[in-house]
């Protein structure tokens, strides 16, 4: 069972979506399952001609101690600058897995007035709770709305770490239900697009919205430097607009000098902007707990850095390396994955084996960089990405607590592969060696989350496994399409890093293009 929770305002906008058709009349059965006052018969809205629901009353009564308190049901407008206070309306939705049995209406009653005692909302027996419904519109879930707001006293609830609460309710379910388990709260995942977000993508014709985009160039930039400022510099060369932060004692990035180390960034995506025109940033911690500077720079520092390419530019960000450095690189990336895959087949458990899961991250996105655009394989390998990301993490903290020879030298190979930038025109075989390597060592992955009983992670890194193989098939198919003798597309990009498409940065570059074009007709 998995819960989300959520803050509002707007209580009628609320009800009146979970009673209503559902945005593509999904919603069906709709009705009231558990009330505050445990009649939810009481309160079941009448249907209407037209089929709709009349929840007016429905509203009213769970709103009335807001009401009467004063309390505000609008968002209120904020200053520029200034943050936006949580609503009075709590929304919790709780999920079953498609292969759990159907639950009835009071064993889903039963799970929600747990939930709602232990966050504290309303305690059982507690007369001064804040009034709550719950509302069922599918067989696998249910909505709990809730008003902020004691019934007698009029005080506001602040609900003190609600997930965890809910989390714990969850398993508590599975395990008296006889439910599909689900991992614990592990305190390190990722917060993925909003419902906003992603509507504001579909309507900019992106196929991930630009949270997701800056977190995977983040993490290709990640191994492509190995300071704060050159993973600046990075992140620029991928098309990333980055805002960088120093110390108290340095002035503003963009205005000019800085006597002071950088302490943090934030990055937005071209063309993704408020309605006032500004961008949307993010800072890295937002995007992933192990994005913030000060974890980036303690894996900068758990291993050595690569051995500079022959003829380099070492003082530079941007190294040129010889298609004889380009090769020795692969072929240690693809050795030192094969070794770190027999490292865990023969039993590495523990902080250890963290560590390599960890820095197989790291692995992926240097692939990922150097085969972008080289194949029909990269909209699948990010989907890799993003699973094998879920399957690294460490419950309960960001990084391992030891980085192992084994995964420090995989970490330094990745960094070493990601400073060629790319695997060359006409190497589909050297990206399928890479690409293979990679698979075998996150099934092992998989294998050693199964035996740590992190059964979700296992299984992340399982649908990742499989989508390496499915772009490797993918490459295959489009090589073998071009015929024997016949040449392989060239990378146009010879001189800049490979950016995979389609991200927001791409998309925007080619509606201006496209704008400049119909202005010269």
């Amino acid at each position: 069972m998995i819960a989300k929770i959520s803050r509002g305002w707007r209580a009628e906008g609320l009800i009146r979506y979970l009673l209503g058709p559902g945005r593509f009349n999904e919603h069906v059965g709709q009705r009231v399952v558990a009330t505050w006052d445990g009649a939810p018969e009481t309160h079941q809205p009448a249907r209407a001609a037209d089929g709709s629901f009349a929840v007016r009353d429905l509203v009213d009564d769970l709103s009335a101690p807001a009401v009467a308190a004063g309390v505000a049901l609008r968002e209120p407008v904020a200053e520029q600058g200034e943050r936006m206070p949580q609503g009075p309306v709590w929304h919790c939705s709780l999920r079953n897995s498609p292969e759990d049995p159907v639950l009835t209406d009071a064993q889903w009653a039963q799970v929600v007035e747990d939930l709602l005692d232990r966050t504290g909302i309303a305690r059982r027996g507690d007369q001064d709770g804040c009034r709550w419904v719950a509302i069922r519109h599918a067989d696998d879930h249910v909505h709990v709305a809730a008003m902020l707001v004691r019934q007698e006293s009029g005080k506001r609830v602040h609900p003190y770490r609600d997930f965890v609460r809910a989390r714990e309710t969850c398993q508590t379910a599975e395990a008296e239900l006889g439910l599909a388990v689900t991992a614990g709260v592990d305190r390190s995942s990722v917060t993925g697009p909003s419902q906003a977000e992603q509507e504001k993508a579909a309507r900019r014709e992106l196929s991930e919205s630009p949270r997701e985009w800056l977190r995977r160039m983040c993490r290709v930039a990640a191994v492509q430097a190995r300071d704060p400022e050159a993973f600046v510099t990075a992140l620029g060369e991928l098309g990333v607009l980055v805002r960088p932060r120093y110390g108290t004692e340095g002035q503003d990035a963009v205005a000019g000098e800085r006597n002071a180390p950088m302490v943090g960034y934030s990055v937005a995506a071209p063309g993704d902007i408020t309605r006032a025109g500004q961008p949307v940033w993010f800072s890295g911690r937002t995007l992933a707990r192990d994005l913030s500077l000060p974890k980036l720079v303690l894996r900068w520092n758990s291993a050595p850095a690569p051995v500079p390419a022959s003829g380099a530019a070492t003082q530079k960000h941007r190294a040129t390396v010889s298609p004889q450095e380009r090769v020795a690189a692969i072929d240690d990336a693809v050795s030192t994955m094969e070794h770190a895959t027999a490292t865990l087949a023969a039993g590495e458990a523990g902080a250890s084996a963290d560590g390599v899961a960890h820095a197989a991250g790291d692995m992926l996105a240097a692939v990922g960089a150097v085969t972008g655009r080289q194949d029909e394989g990269e909209r699948v390998r990010r989907a890799a990405s993003n699973d094998l990301d879920r399957a690294t993490r460490v419950p309960g903290q960001v990084l391992p607590s030891r980085w192992s020879p084994v995964a420090k030298a995989l970490r330094q190979s990745a960094w070493r592969l990601a400073a060629t930038r790319t695997v060359g025109r006409h190497a589909e075989g050297d990206g399928a060696r890479l690409v293979l390597a990679l698979a075998a060592l996150v099934a092992e992955i998989a294998a050693l989350r199964e035996t740590q009983a992190r059964l979700a992670q296992a299984r992340a890194a399982k649908r990742s496994c499989t989508a390496l193989r499915s772009s490797v098939q993918a490459t295959s198919t489009r090589a073998t399409s071009n015929g024997p003798g016949r040449s392989q597309p060239r990378n146009s990009s010879r001189s800049r890093p490979q950016q995979p498409p389609p991200g927001p940065a791409r998309a925007a570059k080619a509606r201006q293009e496209n704008e400049t074009r119909g202005r010269g007709r």
